[in-house]
């Protein structure tokens, strides 16, 4: 046999793992007492020989950690001898058991985890404690076409879960939907939900929502709950009409900005309790001819209008435009980014059946995922914190291992370069095991 370079491949039967990252946050999952979690809140069979809830939920996270795509990667886990050595895994059902599984317990599942999530919050709330806790909501759409799929607005069958954020990201409950679900469909309800997740004694300081969440009773009830809201309000006849009313001296600098400028008026809407700030941030681009405006149709102004102007509704009388404006647009960040992250650094978009309830409890696990990495990055060293699963994943997952057995004691063997930083994490996470 001829070659390009001069070496050759031989094989060997010594335990190798392309994921030693993996097996270190592996071994943090067991600190966090993840195994008493998934077999306490999930309902387990009645047959001796079944696999453990936790036999299932466990290797499906490893899966999505090392960056599997569909259920059939978890094979992958399986045959990662090394991995398994480690972490004292005896046994990983295959794919197809993995989805009668996720059939057979559903919307059981679903809630189990949503119980399992509840339970780790308080964790995650310990880092912010001293940060005002920010409510982001968000409906996001996967294309899925199942021959039970619905079709969206966008014109694509699917699923139109809704997402709560809080600060940083941590995915505090989510409301799988089918895709003909309008987003602004129970905004409230689920707001609700959200508020039921957090510990007794806890509450939110403020509720950011897209135009979607422009609702009355969402206002009335963020009043009566002492909640801070701020919603991007959607340029109908009523707030175009308030545009209209600005005057030209009312027109302030919006902070450095050399092409907004903003106005904050007084606004109402109908059913709502109390009358609201409207913050209208105006970008200076070309202005509309007279001639052109009669022309156009209502559907067209508004486009225009949509480009003119961005508007807040919000309850805060105390920020300033500037600072409202600010914290408003980091929505960006804190919740379309993150479902991004969800969505597509733990495969979230993708759905392995048909079945409605089936699907949801899969995306449920993968929001456990999703916060169990956010956990996990507040033992990583500082440089390491602020990055994807995918720059983890090449930077501390995909760290090569050997695992070899001496003197009754096993070891995992990975070049020294790595030593410090993985002894680090672990103890770490030991610390964090006896919180």
């Amino acid at each position: 046999m001829q070659n390009i370079l001069n070496f050759s491949l031989e094989t060997t039967n010594e335990k190798l793992t392309p994921r030693t990252g993996v097996v270190i946050f592996g071994e943090y999952l067991k600190g966090l007492n993840l195994k008493t979690l998934c077999n306490s809140e999930i309902k387990p069979s009645k047959h001796h020989k079944a696999y453990d809830p936790f036999d299932y939920i466990y290797p499906i996270i490893l899966m999505q950690h090392s960056g599997g795509r569909v259920i059939s990667d978890i094979k992958e886990i399986r045959m990662d001898e090394a991995l398994k050595t480690i972490l004292k895994i005896d046994k990983i059902p295959t794919a197809d058991a993995v989805i009668k599984y996720l059939h057979k317990i559903g919307k059981d599942g679903e809630e189990a985890i949503r119980n399992i999530n509840r339970k780790l919050l308080k964790r995650f709330l310990k880092s912010v404690r001293d940060e005002e806790l920010i409510l982001d909501i968000d409906a996001t759409f996967i294309e899925a076409h199942k021959n039970t799929a619905k079709y969206s607005y966008l014109k694509e069958p699917g699923y139109m879960p809704m997402v709560g954020h809080i600060n940083g990201g941590y995915v505090i409950d989510v409301d799988f939907r089918d895709g003909n679900v309008a987003p602004a469909d129970k905004n409230l309800e689920f707001i609700k939900q959200c508020v039921l997740q957090l510990p007794l004694g806890t509450r939110f300081d403020r509720v950011r929502i897209d135009s979607a969440g422009y609702q009355a009773k969402i206002f009335n009830y963020c009043e009566e709950q002492k909640i801070k809201f701020t919603v991007s309000a959607p340029l109908d006849k009523s707030i175009q009409y308030a545009i209209d009313q600005v005057k030209n001296n009312e027109w302030k600098q919006l902070g450095n900005s050399k092409i907004e400028k903003v106005a904050d008026v007084v606004h109402t809407m109908g059913d709502t309790k109390k009358a609201f700030r409207l913050l209208i941030v105006k970008k200076d681009i070309t202005p509309m001819f007279t001639e052109l405006e009669e022309i156009l149709t209502d559907e067209q102004k508004a486009q225009y209008y949509q480009e003119l102007h961005y508007c807040i509704a919000t309850n805060d009388d105390e920020l300033s435009p500037e600072e409202i404006i600010k914290s408003h647009r980091q929505r960006g960040e804190t919740s379309e980014n993150k479902i991004k992250e969800l969505k597509n650094g733990f495969n979230a978009s993708y759905l392995p059946t048909s079945n409605f309830e089936a699907n949801s409890f899969y995306f449920a696990i993968g929001t456990l995922s999703y916060n169990l990495f956010l956990l996990f990055k507040q033992i990583l060293d500082k440089n390491l914190q602020k990055h994807t699963i995918k720059t983890i994943r090449y930077k501390l997952y995909n760290i090569a291992g050997k695992v070899i057995n001496h003197a009754r004691q096993t070891i995992l063997k990975v070049n020294e370069q790595f030593i410090e930083l993985l002894n680090n994490i672990r103890q770490r996470a030991y610390n964090v095991s006896l919180e």
